[in-house]
């Protein structure tokens, strides 16, 4: 079997698997095989942690089998219940509307411990409404004597909850009720009492809890009593609520902005390497869209809005390591190759560049996904597995499709395309590297004097995003808040933060259209108060607005999230630092610069943030990750070319070596650099006020990792060498004397 019948096998049986994982016969749940996460779909995730310290590991496991049934009845399709960091419990359910997902708040968290408890005397006759622990006698019985609860209805036609008496302990149940037959008992749940009837008969097997309850109460306490208390007090430490309304027009928007940067990517390719070379490039590139998708749907990795945009990027990511070998490729012709000698010789030197370039940009995916959660670790999750599907494209796929095509065609063409040479950078960088080392302070002094406008995820809180009617105003919604936080302490109308926000991607239809959009943000933990779930539903309704989207962050949870944004970029930095330093040895002076000219973007980047006042939310961490591993790469290109020549250029200085090698890989920067924002511009105007944040995060640092790469790296290294140099003791001369 020759290489090319090997290679072609390979991708056919790559193309088969991703297309056998996204069709899924074998699947008879009915489920889609792509999830989608809740960001896209709608639904609630809620965090619980348990109100003891260090609860046993056996006692959370059983606190989960809880919920996990309780969350089965409710009837949700594809559930996540999972135990995380000890203490607590993270619930994900999809696909739920506005009113389910307060039901569903009230049965995930809710202890259920019911007790069977007698009425003290002197109390008999109270509102139950009244009646206090003071008015009822030590608890008889528990709900662990119960076998089934379900709902029904009394003579009257009102709902009440029928329960079942394990046999077990229907006889002493029952010698309970007959000695007691005429007093009245309080059925209790965790606390509060549900009634108090009166005992007519004895009760063995089976009995009625009666109340004025609604059918929808009525289930969800039979529910609960089915599903059995928890064996430890949980508290709400976060809760995110999206409703479908904003969830479909988040899947819109994403698809949009993708399809209109990938359009805007294939035209440039097609226009710069020509129909042969720019057709199979946009072939590699939805070759590895389909790669990731049948990844995603083989690992069951949910696609979230942040990981939406992160298929947007990793179009660029595919596009780049092409780009390197193509312009290589270039370089072969223009020493007067033929075209298959000169792909020959381009792909196999452009290699290492490219898989120095993508390890980076994945070991920041892998920081990010340590230390984030929800649908930020969807974006680190898209984003290394886009990273691998580029790489397997850009080395196997696309050489492959060239090498046979490129037999076929008698005289297939390669546009020549810009390539410059004589430019001295090094003799314009003092200058502008003073001028970069300038604004880099400025944006740290920004940083330090304006400061960051963190989101709740980092400071704890609650946020809304509500449709109002049309000509609300901004004192109307304040008003409202204070309203609704009457009964909150801290927390009123004019402390709150509240934004009109201008989204055209979520008009929601013609009848929606008509209106307008607020975020709302106050400074509540769910520590801080029991209102804290129920305020952005509560100011909903005080405004007659569509709640489009409710975050309820604790402050334990903030803390935890601030502390895992800085060992993300702790982590990412130190193995980044790490990695290129071993590549690149012994000139490890290439990955101390290199790691410099990242974290002059990264501030430059929040001080455009500060200045601007965007909201510094996860999102947002992840794209200045992403502009990490950008930056890197950019560094890396023009360091592989370094490495390179100075095995070849004998003669040279090494100053003229690094200039030489920025010259030669100019043509790839801007081409990857142009080739990447046309993606990230595409989110901004695209994307929808959900995205806008990262994208121009994005934009930003892009931008300055493209410009950080030349006018920072290549000074550095050079500034370096010459001091290294300098620093060497020159050889001493012995002189002989004459001899007479």
């Amino acid at each position: 079997m020759t290489q090319r019948s090997f290679t072609g096998i390979l991708v056919l049986g790559a193309l088969l698997a991703a297309v056998l994982y996204l069709w899924q016969p074998w699947n008879t749940t009915g489920l889609p095989p792509l999830r989608l996460g809740l960001d896209l779909q709608g639904g609630l995730r809620v965090v619980l942690q348990s109100t003891t310290p260090n609860p046993a590991p056996e006692d959370l496991q059983a606190a989960r089998r809880v919920i996990e049934n309780r969350v089965n009845e409710f009837g949700v399709a594809e559930p996540l219940v999972q135990t995380a960091g000890g203490d607590r419990i993270i619930v994900e359910l999809p696909g739920l509307s506005a009113d389910e997902q307060d039901r569903a708040q009230d049965l995930i968290g809710q202890q259920a411990v019911l007790e069977f408890r007698l009425v003290r005397p002197q109390s008999v006759g109270m509102p139950v409404e009244a009646m206090t622990e003071a008015d009822l006698e030590p608890p008889a019985f528990t709900g662990e004597i119960l076998s089934g609860a379900q709902t029904g209805y009394d003579e009257l036609g009102r709902p009440v909850v029928n329960f079942q008496v394990r046999g077990a302990d229907a006889q002493a149940f029952g010698q309970f009720t007959g000695a007691n037959v005429g007093r009245s008992m309080a059925i209790v749940l965790d606390g509060n009492v549900v009634s108090a009837p009166t005992i007519n008969q004895r009760i063995d097997a089976s009995g009625q809890i009666s109340g004025r309850f609604t059918l929808e109460e009525a289930s969800d306490l039979a529910l609960v009593l089915r599903s059995g208390s928890l064996p430890i007090a949980l508290q709400v430490q976060e809760i995110r609520a999206i409703g479908p309304t904003l969830g479909a027009d988040s899947v819109a928007a994403g698809t949009r902005a993708g399809l209109i940067g990938a359009v805007a990517v294939v035209v440039t390719v097609l226009l710069f390497y020509g129909p042969l070379f720019g057709s199979v490039l946009t072939v590699g590139v939805l070759f590895a869209l389909v790669l990731i998708f049948g990844m995603l749907a083989g690992l069951g990795a949910a696609l979230t809005l942040p990981g939406l945009a992160g298929l947007v990027l990793t179009i660029g990511a595919a596009v780049d390591g092409n780009v390197i070998s193509f312009e290589r490729i270039k370089e072969e012709l223009r020493a007067g190759k033929s075209l298959r000698l000169a792909m020959r010789s381009g792909f196999a030197n452009s290699l290492s560049a490219i898989i120095d370039a993508n390890v980076t940009t994945l070991i920041a995916a892998a920081a990010l996904y340590q230390y984030t959660t929800g649908p930020v670790r969807g974006f680190a999750i898209t984003l290394a597995i886009g990273i691998v599907a580029a790489v397997f494209v850009n080395t196997v796929v696309v050489p492959f499709l060239l090498d046979v095509l490129t037999l076929r065609f008698r005289r297939p063409r390669l546009p020549r395309g810009f390539y410059v040479t004589g430019i001295d950078f090094l003799k314009r960088a003092p200058l502008v590297t003073t001028l970069s080392g300038v604004l880099a302070a400025g944006a740290l002094l920004a940083v330090l004097t304006v400061g960051l406008n963190p989101s709740t995820d980092f400071t704890g809180g609650t946020s809304a995003l509500l449709r109002t009617a049309e000509g609300t105003t901004v004192e109307e919604v304040r008003a409202a808040i204070s309203e609704v936080a009457a009964d909150i302490p801290g927390v009123d109308g004019s402390t709150a933060t509240v934004q009109a926000v201008q989204d055209g991607t979520l008009d929601g239809g013609a009848e929606q259209a008509a209106g307008q959009l607020y975020s709302v943000r106050i400074g509540l933990g769910q520590g801080e108060g029991d209102g804290a779930t129920a305020f952005a539903s509560d100011l909903a309704a005080a405004l007659e607005a569509e709640l489009l989207q409710a975050d309820v962050v604790g402050p334990a949870v903030g803390a935890d999230l601030r502390q895992g944004a800085i060992l993300a970029v702790l982590l990412a930095f130190g193995l980044i630092l790490v990695y290129v330093g071993f590549r690149f040895w012994p000139n490890w002076i290439v990955a101390v610069a290199s790691v410099i000219a990242s974290a002059h973007d990264v501030v430059i980047v929040m001080g455009f943030l500060a200045l601007t006042g965007a909201e510094f939310s996860i999102p947002v961490l992840a794209a200045l990750l992403f502009v990490v591993g950008y930056s890197l790469n950019d560094s890396i290109i023009i360091a592989d070319r370094i490495r390179e020549n100075l095995r070849k250029g004998r003669g040279m200085s090494y100053r003229e070596i690094v200039n030489a090698s920025v010259n030669q890989t100019l043509s790839r920067t801007v081409l990857t650099s142009g080739t990447t924002l046309l993606p990230v511009l595409a989110l901004l105007f695209f994307g929808g006020s959900v995205l806008r944040d990262f994208s121009l995060t994005l934009l930003v640092g892009i931008a300055f990792g493209t410009y950080s790469s030349i006018f920072i790296l290549a000074p550095m290294v050079v500034w370096f060498k010459n001091r290294q140099r300098a620093s060497k003791p020159k050889p001493s001369v012995r002189v002989r004397p004459a001899q007479r």
